[in-house]
């Protein structure tokens, strides 16, 4: 099978604000003068909007500040200032290609340290037993393959929209058919694990989890690492900082163990370009020997994947 190939719209990672787009005003003008003047009177509000911000105490006084063009002033201004990418800096981490077959990228600080706090609060009271799904038997609680507490986040929730839009910009331009799900936060007490598994679904035949990014919130645990038992221990000890080297942290399992590094995440790809299941993406959340962990999930679905013939 062919090797997947990282296209330099797999790492952007620069969030681009969206080109601007003018407004349409239902006043036409019927002369070239009139479209001027609009034109005109169009550069000037801003302008216009800014001096009555900064002289909006002094007319307090005379009740001009609650008035209604106050209120749309003050409400323009604290729209400029939640918008994305206008007030606020952009979101800063950092991104290793650690395999390129398949493709997974090691992510530091993908989710921010007042992120985490932010949703360590919202899902407190969503939790419920982890269930295990399959398209034959639905969703169930199965305490030999999953024991965990699973949060689903509200995708309307503005900490949780910034999360996502990360998450899809991260992976550049996939087409009109992919879609982020609704984020889930897991929790893993002592004794806590998810056996091996894929994310993609193999009963499926059409549409299916394309991606997958597994980011950590809580990491105040012994064990409870990410194990890929199917990828390579690389060479280049290097890569010690964030994955298990020593006998002792490994505790006698194969392949690759990801440590629970609060803020980081693993981000792969689930299938080959040609539509068929990547087997080296099959992996499991070890056994919490002590402490908690929290993880968040983000997986994109690809509503456009169809299994190829030859597994039909």
């Amino acid at each position: 099978m062919p090797p997947i190939l990282l296209s330099r719209h797999d790492l952007i990672s620069i969030s681009k604000s969206r080109p601007f787009t003018e407004p349409h005003f239902c006043l036409k003008m019927a002369s070239s003068k009139g479209s001027s003047f609009s034109h005109a009177l169009y550069f000037l509000i801003p302008i216009i909007a800014v001096i009555l911000a900064f002289l909006a105490p002094s007319l307090t006084n005379n009740g001009l500040a609650s008035s209604a063009i106050g209120l749309i002033v003050r409400n323009q201004i604290g729209n400029i200032a939640l918008t994305p990418n206008q007030g606020h800096p952009d979101h800063k981490y950092e991104v290793r290609v650690f395999s390129r077959d398949p493709l997974i990228l090691y992510i530091r600080n993908f989710v921010s340290s007042d992120e985490i706090a932010y949703l360590l609060r919202a899902s407190e009271d969503r939790y419920e037993p982890s269930k295990v799904y399959s398209s034959y038997d639905g969703s169930l609680v199965d305490n030999q393959m999953r024991v965990s507490e699973s949060a689903w986040m509200d995708p309307k929730d503005p900490v949780v929209r910034s999360i996502t839009r990360r998450a899809r910009e991260f992976q550049g331009w996939r087409g009109r058919n992919t879609s982020v799900e609704p984020l889930l936060v897991q929790r893993y007490q002592t004794d806590g694990f998810y056996n091996y598994h894929f994310d993609w679904d193999e009963s499926r035949s059409e549409g299916n989890r394309a991606t997958t990014f597994m980011s950590y919130l809580v990491g105040n645990c012994t064990g409870g690492g990410t194990n890929f038992p199917f990828l390579p221990h690389p060479s280049d000890d290097r890569w010690c900082d964030v994955i298990e080297c020593d006998e002792e942290g490994r505790d006698g399992y194969q392949g690759v163990i990801f440590k629970p590094i609060v803020g980081s995440a693993i981000f792969w790809e689930n299938f080959y370009p040609n539509g068929t299941g990547h087997t080296g993406v099959y992996h499991a959340g070890l056994p919490v020997r002590s402490g908690v962990k929290v993880g968040l999930n983000i997986w994109t679905w690809d509503s456009a994947w169809i299994k190829p013939e030859e597994f039909m």
